[in-house]
């Protein structure tokens, strides 16, 4: 039996589909970085507007975080994405391994 082992890419996709339904324009989006294990990507506006996922050429990455930003509650573990309930935060990426 085969599982999907989800990517960094499909994160960044799934996120980018959230923002983009709660009315963030490509051009907020643009610019903003992804760390998905050792793996670094940036969100790139394109000449037509659209958002293309760059990866970035990194051998290590390390993430310090503030002990105050460390709990968001109501944000999804998976993609980072803020909602209104503890529960939606759960359930947002529940199907993704």
């Amino acid at each position: 039996m085969q599982t999907h082992q989800t990517t960094g890419k499909e994160l960044i996709e799934k996120w980018i589909v959230q923002n983009v339904i709660s009315g963030k324009t490509s051009q907020e989006l643009s610019g903003t970085l992804f760390v998905y294990g050792d793996e670094a990507m940036t969100l790139t506006s394109t000449e037509t507007g659209s958002l293309e996922i760059i990866t970035e050429e990194v051998s290590n990455v390390v993430v310090f975080r503030k002990k105050n930003e460390s709990d968001a509650t109501n944000m999804c573990r998976a993609c980072g994405v803020d909602h209104s309930t503890f529960k939606e935060a759960l359930e947002c990426c529940a199907d993704i391994d």
